[in-house]
């Protein structure tokens, strides 16, 4: 991702923080919508699982500029969903109602500059996701890099 991508995700967040409880309804709607299927895997209750969105988002947005601290948040998010029976399918499907939500929450700041960063994003968290769930098993490297690994798994 651009620096500028980074910076178009950032500064639209907020917008997105301000309305947090009505986005994240917004987006389980249409997530159902696109896959009812996904309501046996996504159970908890509605505020909570709209606080949980809205704070995994707030993770993401502000982990851009340290993109492998990112990509160790989304890669125990993966193997949680895989070990729940969710797939790649999915995940684009999540990725799609979340677009989508972003277009109807942002209105008019959702210019062509904003959906190309977030599209940039949601592919980067997509391809992260589903590459994390297809592993089962801690790969070793050289000292150093396996820590945020192992933590990832811990998690």
């Amino acid at each position: 991702m651009t620096p500028q991508q980074i910076s178009c995700i950032q500064k639209s967040f907020h917008t997105i923080s301000v309305v947090s409880r009505p986005f994240a309804r917004l987006y389980y709607l249409r997530l159902f919508q696109l896959s009812p299927d996904l309501k046996r895997h996504i159970n908890s209750q509605a505020d909570y699982k709209g606080r949980k969105l809205v704070a995994l988002l707030g993770t993401a947005v502000r982990s851009l500029d340290n993109i492998d601290g990112l990509k160790v948040v989304v890669s125990s998010l993966g193997r949680r969903y895989a070990a729940q029976g969710l797939g790649d399918h999915h995940f684009a499907l999540m990725c799609q109602a979340l677009l989508e939500t972003l277009e109807l929450a942002l209105g008019d700041e959702f210019t062509g500059d904003v959906a190309a960063a977030w599209t940039a994003g949601g592919a980067l968290l997509l391809e992260t996701i589903s590459e994390s769930a297809a592993k089962t098993t801690l790969e070793h490297c050289p000292w150093g890099k396996e820590i945020p690994i192992a933590l990832a798994v811990v998690s």
